[in-house]
This record gives structure tokens, sequence and C-alpha cells, in this order.
């Protein structure tokens, strides 16, 4: 079992897109993906189940821990880690006006 913790910078926080995303990509991985809100103190959810991760209200700055175990477990959070930090690979937010 392995575990790290990561802080959201996407503007949505972990909800609709980006919660699509990150449960996609761990479904990918035969682990087990556990994810909490270290913000607010959540306890841990299945990070595989859309449901569960957008029951956690993750925003914007708030930090997350994520645990997986099991064969690829360090492939998981590899690829989960770069996502989060890449803000999902999704564009900047652009205001209107």
């Amino acid at each position: 079992m392995i575990r790290t913790e990561l802080e959201i910078i996407s503007e949505t926080g972990l909800h609709a897109r980006p919660a699509e995303l990150f449960v996609r990509a761990a479904n990918r991985f035969n682990c087990d993906i556990q994810v909490s809100n270290l913000t607010t103190g959540s306890p841990c959810k299945n990070g595989k189940n859309i449901l569960q991760v957008l029951s956690l209200g993750i925003y914007r700055g708030h930090r997350i821990s994520l645990t997986a175990s099991g064969a690829d477990e360090k492939e998981a959070l590899a690829e989960i880690s770069r996502m989060v930090n890449s803000n999902f690979d999704l564009p900047p937010e652009n205001p209107v006006g």
C-alpha cells in the first residue's frame, strides 16, 4: 500500500469533468484506490466510484490523500498524481468579458 497527498488546482475542484477524468483513470488500474479530503477531514471513499468522489466536496485548494493497494499501485498513483498536478490536462478557465 502506498499513499500520497496532493493539492487540487482545478478551478472547479474535483467536480464534474475533473471528477469524471479522475474516476476514469482510477478504473484503468486493478489496485484499490481510496481518496479522502484532508481539508475537511472526510473519511476515505472509493476513488473508482464517481458518486463517492463527488460526495467528498473537494474544491480548489483542498488537499486530498490518495491511497492505492495492489499490484499496479505505483503506476496508479503516478498517473493520477500527474493528472491532478497538470489540472487534468484541461485548458485554463477563461473569464467571461
